[in-house]
């Protein structure tokens, strides 16, 4: 892969791509491979269907690049894109209530992503804590708070607001009130809960 494609913007990379530059494409791939197949399989917990989902998102994108429009607001279209996805594979499938799908075991999916190196949100709000309490207490959260915790892993909360459509003060609100309870349960799993800064 070109070196120098390490510098671009993502929408530098956008406009590489739709010119015929193959490798701006999978520079693209690669930059989101880890934060969004997460986000994805935190909102479906099942390995199987979180690949193919994140498959079609950037086959859609693949096929449809000349529509999109350089904005700066790659990563929130991808993201944006990326939750429609994975509301229509529960509409469509009618298991809305399978976000806390579990194995057999009782079990939640869980994927181990690759670290670039600096702490994510739920790395920071569990300190000492084992990857399965974290796992547990996230699950313990209502689906609309779990995905605002994951979410502000990747994304500003403006991009979130504009992702969500909601307004600013209600996704500060949002992710706010998920902080807190994911500390409460923490607390009485008998964690070492830190602060978080949002």
């Amino acid at each position: 892969m070109d070196p120098r494609l390490i510098e671009k913007t993502d929408d530098e990379l956008v406009e590489l791509f739709k010119s015929g530059n193959s490798e701006a494409f999978e520079k693209l791939v690669y930059r989101y491979k880890n934060s969004l197949y997460q986000y994805i399989m935190t909102m479906v917990q099942d390995e199987g269907a979180a690949g193919d989902l994140f498959q079609e998102v950037f086959i859609s994108f693949f096929k449809y690049a000349d529509k999109y429009e350089s904005r700066g607001k790659f990563k929130s279209w991808l993201f944006l894109a990326a939750r429609n996805r994975v509301l229509n594979f529960f509409r469509d499938r009618d298991k809305l209530s399978s976000l806390d799908q579990t194995d057999e075991e009782g079990n939640a999916y869980f994927h181990d992503t690759l670290s670039d190196g600096k702490p994510s949100l739920l790395e920071e709000l569990s300190g000492r804590e084992t990857e399965e309490e974290i796992r547990r207490a996230s699950l313990k959260l209502p689906p609309r708070q779990r995905e605002m915790i994951y979410l502000r892993q990747y994304l500003s909360f403006k991009e979130i607001a504009e992702m969500l459509d909601r307004p600013l003060g209600t996704v500060l609100a949002d992710c706010h009130r998920a902080v807190k309870k994911m500390q409460h349960i923490l607390a009485a799993q008998g964690s070492a809960v830190h602060e978080v800064t949002l």
